[in-house]
């Protein structure tokens, strides 16, 4: 087998984080054409995002326990097979299987490249883990705009999608690294690991205002194509909020940057409800990109650094990513997804509080 090539690994993971990046965006600007196609009530769509969130969990949890075939190869086999599958658009039930199936692959690859990046570039490890992740915010606001210029259809999208991940696999090498041990269930079993409670109960504000925020500018009078820009908009307010941390982080404690962003994303919501949604929605972006790595960074200077700790983190996030649609479906099939925001800010609101006396009452110091 030939030696590792750092430049393949490095050009193989971006390409793959910038397809998983285009599809919470595309998701997000199609839910209102498949409950035109598909006849579904005006929360239904959650469904989508929560097979995509279902799916990735899965492929966390086959990581976890350590199953053969959880390789970067497999990942984008499993997408270049889910997007190929949404492009049919037959039935509802078989856009949710293609979907689920594209969330497996979503989720292996950000596990498997991620620990790659940390293994195989050495002291770089960390700097090209945050690069990598930066990268997903190009997908993310280059989908929207695809959308809009392939005459508000997905299906041509998800093919270059499912052509650019098959041909991603032939760039990538094997791993020269062997994996970390898989980890046990110890971390389950602590009173500390009550944290990642914070995480599971944030998680439906991303996958909320990320998956139905569209459609919910939409239902307040936004035309479709002006919809498509503000969530490229979003998630070029998502990939700055991202990297602001390079600096952030050197500054503020991971925990308060996380009760910020979590506070931003109310004050968000709350500006969205107010009348200006579409500003609103664009804005939160930032705040809702920070989230997940300022907690993931608190989360393992509080519980450790190990792969245990880093596969629980994100088994917390994608649970609550995968709950939170299909919680928010039904609401929004009562209120009207013109609600929202009230609901966003609603939420927000609550886990700002919630995580405020968790910080008040958390023994310190966290573990350096």
């Amino acid at each position: 087998m030939d030696k590792p090539n750092p430049t393949r690994l490095f050009v193989s993971g971006v390409l793959s984080f910038v397809l998983m990046g285009a599809l919470p965006g595309l998701y997000g600007v199609s839910l209102p054409l498949y409950r035109r196609l598909f006849d579904l009530e005006p929360g239904q769509g959650g469904a989508l995002l929560a097979a995509n969130a279902i799916g990735a969990f899965l492929a966390v949890l086959a990581g976890v326990f350590g199953l053969p075939g959880v390789t970067a190869r497999t990942s984008l086999g499993l997408m270049a097979i889910g997007a190929g599958l949404m492009t049919i658009q037959a039935n509802w039930p078989l856009t949710l299987m293609a979907t689920l199936v594209l969330g497996m692959g979503f989720g292996m690859a950000g596990a498997v490249f991620n620990r790659r990046f940390l293994a195989e570039f050495g002291g770089r490890g960390p700097g090209m883990v945050g690069l990598l992740n930066a990268t997903f915010g190009i997908g993310a606001i280059a989908s929207p705009i695809l959308f809009v210029l392939a005459g508000g259809s997905p299906q041509l999208i998800f093919a270059a999608i499912a052509v650019l991940s098959a041909l991603t696999i032939l760039v990538i090498q094997p791993s020269g690294h062997r994996a970390a041990a898989q980890p046990g269930p110890g971390i389950w079993t602590r009173r500390e690991a009550t944290i990642l409670l914070l995480l599971f109960v944030a998680a439906p504000l991303e996958a909320g205002l990320s998956g139905f925020g569209p459609s919910a500018l939409i239902a307040r009078g936004t035309d479709e194509v002006a919809a498509a820009g503000f969530t490229s908009g979003f998630f070029a307010a998502f990939l700055l909020g991202r990297l602001s941390l390079v600096w952030l982080t050197r500054w503020f404690d991971p925990a308060h940057l996380f009760l910020g962003s979590l506070a931003g994303v109310s004050l968000c919501s709350l500006f969205a409800m107010a009348g200006t949604g579409s500003i609103g929605f664009v804005l939160s972006g930032a705040p809702v990109g920070m989230m997940f790595p300022t907690f993931f960074i608190w989360a393992s200077n509080r519980l450790g650094r190990d792969a245990s700790v880093a596969s629980a983190i994100l088994a917390a996030g994608l649970s609550g990513g995968a709950v939170g649609p299909l919680l928010l479906g039904p609401i929004l099939s009562s209120a009207g997804l013109g609600g929202l925001f009230v609901v966003m800010a609603v939420l927000g609101v609550a886990v700002t509080l919630v995580t405020l006396i968790a910080l008040l009452y958390a023994p310190r110091p966290d573990l350096a």
